[in-house]
């Protein structure tokens, strides 16, 4: 029973927290603003392909011309969340993703904090609900950003990689290639970007104060080798599709002052604009909320206090700061990370908030417990009492502060279908009605229509032809005959053909790929102005295209000559096809 309380008191206070969350429930239909559309799509997408088709396709081809579902850090496919829209409705799924990870995330930084720093359960719960109670993810909730809510796997992730540095494990190293997964999964990549930088030094840090250093950079080297070969099958796909179809990120116009530390983190309104309505908010300053709550900032002052070991942990959460602040000088940390080619990459460099919390509150409960080492044994009972009171004002502080806005959140009712689709595939439109949420997408999936709607700063856009294009033949046609053809059987990820004459390019209304391949025939998928196609060259009975994944384990060029059928099918000039 002695093991147990902790993690009571530790649910007690995450349900005291979470209580006011059966509004966030009160709908499967309603949306919310801003990027809710963008990921209930790619859950709504594997949600209705396993209804509809018994089966979670590789390919997704009602986004942006045709897209890969397993490389997209946006799909969520492989996914805990993934498994949750199986059984419940889409919206739903992640919402109650958001809460299974809140909890999950909240037992592992509370093993992991305490078994890395050696410190008492009080002092682990004052970490994990200082940390986890932060705005930071609350604020990513509320904007719908749902690749970035798994930073709350952020402390126990380094705490038990630092742990496995020093210490034979035979199970913990396996939590850390779990929360790894998770992070992967969920495509929380500004959190692995942000752990890597973080373990680059911590991991230094560690080796370098080890008795035995050798032996601790070898289990270091060992342990990072054995996490990327068992999650290869993940991120190599993932690395490759990211770093082919390249990213386009507006930068960041606005860059912080120290002026804004205070209201970002301890201001009473979380940042100034963020005191108004959500209706009245600009986008960036979803970025910038991260309130903390007043207890930590009476706090602060234990920072100048630091015990010996932990000054290194003081500076790296100073210099996190100046990462926070942007490209403001010219010997900004920034500068030399823009160089790096992840972390060029990084759209909002405020984001970075996230570590400034973990290791703000890392050092905070270590002082504290530094303060409990040195009262007295009779005062203990009267130290930990005044620290659960402290726990309980700032709970409630931060429970109003970072939850007042959630009646808001999901209020935007998609519209009703104007397009009815009689095809078993979808039909290629150009827009969509847009009703509030910035994206087309969810609406358009609803209708059975692909959209050319590229949402996510990708640059390999494509745009193919819509319905009401004059050069639109169809979803499949034949060149340069330009007869529209039927699949006798179709799937996202797959199509079959009865026999086509000999001498035509099968044209397909969606982006080449290499991942496709035909399955029963000779006669080869390759780049047709970017377009994927099939030359008819033999007799064939029928045809089988299917995309697999083992064509996204390597880097493309849609144009290069082995994969180019233009050359043997110049595009067509008439007046119709220009």
């Amino acid at each position: 029973m002695k093991h147990i309380r902790p993690i009571l008191g530790l649910v007690f206070f995450f349900v005291f927290y979470l209580w006011n969350f059966p509004i966030v429930f009160e709908s499967n239909e309603l949306l919310g603003r801003f990027d809710w559309d963008l990921y209930t799509f790619h859950v709504e997408f594997l949600r209705k392909s396993y209804l509809d088709f018994g089966s979670f396709p590789l390919w997704n081809p009602y986004y942006g011309a045709g897209f890969p579902v397993w490389e997209n850090p946006s799909s969520k496919s492989g996914s805990f969340t993934h498994l949750l829209a199986i059984v419940f409705p889409s919206l739903t799924a992640l919402k109650l993703s958001f809460v299974f990870y809140f909890v999950i995330a909240g037992g592992f930084n509370y093993h992991s904090f305490q078994l890395y720093n050696k410190s008492s359960k009080l002092i682990t719960i004052l970490f994990v609900c200082f940390f986890q109670f932060s705005g930071y993810f609350f604020q990513k909730f509320y904007a719908g950003h749902m690749n970035q809510v798994q930073g709350l796997f952020l402390p126990a992730f380094l705490f038990y990689f630092l742990y496995t540095i020093q210490n034979k494990s035979k199970w913990i190293p396996y939590l850390v290639i779990l929360i790894a997964y998770i992070l992967l999964s969920e495509g929380a990549i500004y959190t692995i970007t942000q752990a890597t930088f973080l373990l680059f030094f911590l991991s230094g840090w560690e080796i370098y104060h080890s008795t035995n250093p050798k032996e601790s950079f070898f289990r270091f080297s060992k342990f990072v080798l054995l996490i990327l070969v068992i999650l290869s099958f993940k991120w190599i796909p993932m690395f490759l599709f990211v770093h082919h179809v390249g990213r386009y990120f507006v930068p960041d116009q606005f860059s912080l002052s120290i002026s804004d530390l205070y209201p970002i983190f301890f201001g009473t309104s979380q940042h100034p604009l963020l005191s108004q309505s959500l209706t009245q908010m600009q986008y960036r300053y979803w970025e910038y909320g991260n309130y903390l709550g007043q207890i930590p900032l009476y706090l602060l002052p234990l920072l100048i206090v630091t015990k010996r070991k932990m000054i290194f942990i003081v500076g790296l959460l100073f210099l996190t700061i100046l990462i926070m602040f942007g490209n403001v000088d010219t010997i900004s940390p920034v500068k030399l990370l823009e160089q790096l080619p992840i972390y060029s990459q990084e759209r909002v460099y405020p984001r970075w908030s996230l570590s400034v919390v973990m290791l703000y509150t890392w050092c905070l409960a270590i002082n504290i417990q530094s303060l409990t080492e040195k009262t007295k044994h009779k005062f203990k009972i009267y130290q930990s009492i005044v620290i659960l009171i402290l726990l309980i004002i700032h709970t409630i502080d931060t429970r109003k502060m970072n939850t007042k806005y959630l009646d808001e959140i999901f209020v935007l009712q998609p519209p009703a279908d104007t397009i009815h689709n009689q095809e078993i595939y979808p039909i290629t439109i150009s827009t969509f009605t847009d009703y509030g949420s910035d994206s087309r997408m969810l609406p358009a999936l609803g209708a059975n229509a692909s959209i050319n709607d590229i949402y996510e700063n990708l640059t390999f856009y494509f745009s193919n032809e819509t319905i009401d294009s004059k050069n639109y033949h169809g979803e499949f046609f034949l060149h340069p005959s330009l007869q529209s053809v039927k699949p006798t059987n179709w799937e996202p990820d797959s199509f079959t053909f009865d026999s086509l004459p000999k001498g035509q390019l099968l044209v397909i209304n969606q982006k080449f790929h290499p991942g496709f391949k035909a399955i029963n025939t000779e006669n080869k998928p390759c780049s047709w102005n970017g377009y994927l196609a099939v030359p008819i060259q033999l007799n064939s009975e029928s045809i089988k295209l299917k995309y697999s994944l083992l064509g996204s384990f390597r880097l493309y060029n849609p144009w290069e000559k082995s994969q180019n059928c233009s050359v043997l099918f110049p595009r067509f000039l008439g007046p119709n096809w220009n």
